[in-house]
């Protein structure tokens, strides 16, 4: 008898373990099936009243029912409630490369990969928390019935018709989109742009037009934003077939020079070369050093200015050592005005900002607020003044200027606006590729059959000046992206 109640308690204590320990595993390791967190809470009620039935002191049934709610809802939650759940997000390691963008499907592994995508838009999106906004809902129905008409259909398709769903939200963040294992790029196409070329049609198309054609490919807040997409796009082959256009039957580049002169180049399947044999074909000179930091600074003492170069917003080591190094440079050298060149930065994390402000003379500024989607919850976070911790032995009181394009986005537009909305410092460029108010700290997933990377907001942000009424954060300075620094020299001058 002691025996049976022995091996109870040990398979009460698994049972205990197993809704909870599956919770790292679809967060570091592999997918988990939704289903297995209900098996095992089932499993678990089960085991805990047979414990019920064999214990007689009051106590312990009562430390049994604490302990059996609280594993029961932790596990619950881990998984239905958490914005994680099965995302790759975490897997250092996880592969994110698509299937060949030609690849056919089932109409079955094709509607497993739309539920796949539907489920966790539904369960992590802002905008679906009360279901689907009426809109998505038409176009997932929409999409849903030309699958069902289709006995198969190709990687391609499927990418287009998921983004037609995701891009009604206009949340540059939410997307969905293939990644190609071997990228091949048209043979002389740096040729071209680095003679100042620029592409003005493909097979006759004027660029804009296609642009505004394919508006439904791509999720984008800012119009500016999708023309950086879309570019990238037509400079690769995956891109151009995901746009429509086929090379087996030639694709023609109409290049227009500065004085207006043009030229149509045709392309076919074996004018797309791999990047390395794209570099030789062009003669692109290569750096033989070390892979170039996403950031480092310069500083160029006569103009008594540093800049600094963030191509990525990463908050780590290296960041922090570098922006340190920059500083004590700036004092010991006594600059007056730092630059920070955000234009070619796709985001990241928001840390960067807050370590940079940390060197200015500001006791504390506002950040964003936001609201926070956990499964059945929503969090708001409506405090957003955050006390400066400042570095007072390398404290900057000099000119800070922010250099922003179109591309800058995610992050690199919070950079920026977390100065514009605190008068912190001069915005040079153009406005970045996102909103203020809009949505953002996502979840990446694979969909199971294509493989194709999908990306979900879990928060909605809103600004930090709430009086100012413009969903921009607009330059104090505008001009071309290629011309932030023309600018910034005059007003240095001034």
């Amino acid at each position: 008898m002691k025996n049976n109640k022995k091996y109870h308690v040990i398979i009460y204590i698994l049972a205990c373990i197993l809704p909870i320990g599956i919770i790292p595993i679809s967060l570091f390791i592999c997918n988990i099936s939704d289903y297995l967190t209900i098996i095992f809470c089932c499993l678990l009620a089960v085991m805990f009243i047979l414990m019920l039935k064999n214990t007689s002191k009051t106590i312990k049934k009562v430390l049994f029912t604490v302990l059996t709610v609280i594993v029961m809802c932790a596990g619950l939650f881990g998984n239905y409630c958490n914005p994680y759940w099965n995302s790759i997000s975490m897997q250092s390691n996880a592969n994110r490369i698509s299937k060949d963008i030609d690849t056919e499907l089932t109409q079955k592994e094709a509607l497993k990969d739309l539920d796949y995508a539907m489920h966790y838009l539904k369960k992590l999106h802002p905008a679906c928390y009360n279901g689907l906004p009426d809109e998505i809902n038409q176009r997932y129905e929409q999409v849903l019935n030309e699958i069902k008409s289709a006995e198969t259909i190709t990687v391609c398709d499927l990418c287009q018709k998921i983004e037609y769903i995701f891009s009604a939200f206009h949340d540059g963040h939410t997307y969905v989109k293939h990644i190609a294992e071997n990228q091949l790029f048209p043979k002389d196409l740096y040729t071209h742009i680095n003679n100042g070329e620029i592409i003005v049609a493909i097979n006759g198309i004027d660029t804009a037009e296609l642009c505004r054609q394919k508006q439904d490919f791509y999720s984008f807040e800012v119009e500016s934003y999708q023309r950086v997409l879309f570019s990238s796009d037509i400079s690769n082959l995956s891109g151009l077939k995901y746009l429509g256009f086929d090379a087996d039957e030639g694709i023609t580049f109409t290049y227009e020079t500065s004085d207006g002169t043009k030229e149509d180049v045709t392309y076919f399947t074996a004018d797309f070369l791999p990047y390395d044999e794209y570099v030789k074909y062009n003669d692109i000179p290569q750096n033989n050093n070390d892979e170039t930091p996403f950031v480092y600074y310069e500083i160029d003492e006569d103009k008594s200015l540093a800049i600094l170069t963030l191509t990525s917003c990463r908050y780590n080591d290296e960041y922090i050592s570098c922006v340190k190094e920059m500083f004590e440079q700036v004092k010991k050298l006594n600059i007056r005005n730092i630059a920070v060149d955000l234009r070619y930065n796709g985001g990241g994390s928001s840390l960067v900002a807050n370590e940079f402000i940390r060197y200015l003379p500001v006791d504390e500024w506002k950040s964003t607020k936001h609201i926070w989607r956990l499964g059945c919850f929503k969090i708001p976070f409506k405090n957003n003044t955050t006390e400066n911790e400042k570095y007072t032995d390398l404290t900057f009181d000099g000119k800070v200027y922010l250099l922003t394009s179109s591309a800058s986005f995610s992050s690199a537009m919070l950079f920026p606006l977390f100065f514009k909305d605190n008068n912190m410092g001069t915005i040079i460029g153009e406005a970045p590729g996102n909103t203020p108010k809009s949505y953002g700290d996502v979840s990446i997933f694979k969909l199971p059959n294509s493989q194709l990377f999908m990306s979900i907001s879990t928060k909605e942000f809103f600004r930090p000046d709430e009086n100012n009424p413009v969903n921009l954060v607009e330059p104090d300075v505008p001009c071309e992206s290629n011309e932030v620094f023309e600018i910034l020299y005059e007003q240095i001058e001034k």
